[in-house]
């Protein structure tokens, strides 16, 4: 059955992406928008779909990569199981495709589901990384209109993060010393223990990061063409519409909109997707409204054809018992 913790999970979830649409819709001309899209011709679908097709197909060789040292995934296996997580991840915005992945991968090649599963959060926290190092790059090359101490900010709190992540994995007994003077300055002894739990939880995580440089360039390079694929969605999107934009200034649109996945979403990104994307458009790029949302709406439409597509395709290729892991996700909690 469906624990409460997770129903009010999904129902909170669906509640503000009514909301986001409510606020996008105060800010848009839907006869605009209708007007832009009636304009796509059919043929101009096929490039955003292959955009989408290869983003799964490089972030899924990049978890073969990551896992290789453990076990030898099979090309094929990876990439349909990648599919069908994003399916899942799609449907079920509370990481259902990232426990989709470590059941499948705990039964077919043996791998403790337990530590399947840090390894995939760990596989997608490098994409969070590659978002910090990049749009620190890209925001002093791609003109916004956001101000230059913005930016700085920006840019130290991205640094702060890919120093903790460094000290966290390649020098983990200072780290450990830096979490133990910073738990005797909270007051409050619970407030130490978690403190204290998670600190080692994360430090035995992240030692499968220490990898050779060859590896973890790899990783990375891998990692850049992803988003590079994603890039491309948008690219086509506004080919598609007959507003083209500069690919590098969609490539950092699309490295902001991946932070936006923090925020919680209603099942489909219904209103997270248009809100957020409309934002970065019109808020950071100054484009026009209607023109951002009606490009978000011909890719979230084309996003979820082909995510459901390809995920139920992949799904009857592996044979996936999706009602068991469908049980584990909405149970997840008890």
């Amino acid at each position: 059955m469906l624990t409460t913790r997770n129903l009010l999970k999904i129902l909170f979830n669906t509640i503000l992406g009514v909301v986001l649409i409510l606020i996008w819709l105060k800010f848009v001309d839907i006869k605009v928008i209708g007007a832009t899209l009636l304009k796509v011709q059919p043929s101009s679908i096929l490039p955003i779909a292959l955009s989408l097709f290869l983003s799964i197909v490089l972030r899924a060789l990049r978890l073969k990569v990551f896992l290789k040292p453990i076990k030898d995934i099979s090309s094929k296996d990876v990439i349909f199981l990648n599919a069908a997580a994003t399916m899942l991840n799609f449907l079920i915005p509370i990481r259902a495709g990232e426990i989709a992945k470590g059941v499948y991968l705990s039964a077919e090649y043996q791998i403790p589901l337990g530590k399947s599963l840090v390894w995939i959060f760990l596989d997608r926290f490098i994409d969070f990384l590659a978002v910090l190092i990049l749009a620190s790059a890209l925001f002093f090359i791609v003109p916004t209109t956001l101000s230059i101490k913005f930016i700085t900010i920006i840019i130290i709190i991205f640094s702060g993060g890919l120093l903790v992540t460094y000290l966290m994995t390649f020098h983990q007994d200072f780290f450990r010393k830096l979490v133990k003077f910073l738990s005797k300055l909270l007051i409050v002894n619970t407030l130490k223990i978690y403190f204290v739990r998670i600190s080692n939880y994360l430090l035995e995580s992240f030692g499968i990061l220490r990898r050779s440089p060859r590896d973890l360039g790899l990783l990375f390079l891998i990692t850049v063409l992803a988003y590079a694929a994603d890039g491309g969605v948008w690219y086509f999107s506004y080919l598609a519409i007959g507003a083209p934009q500069g690919f590098i200034k969609l490539y950092l649109a699309q490295l902001l909109s991946a932070l936006t996945y923090l925020v919680p979403a209603a099942p489909g990104y219904v209103g997270s997707a248009e809100a957020s994307g409309t934002l970065i458009f019109s808020g950071v790029f100054g484009l026009d409204a209607n023109l951002a949302s009606a490009m978000i709406i011909l890719f979230h439409v084309t996003t979820i054809v082909f995510v459901l597509a390809f995920g139920i395709i992949s799904i009857y290729f592996l044979k996936l018992d999706l009602g068991m892991i469908l049980r584990k996700v909405l149970r997840k909690g008890e």
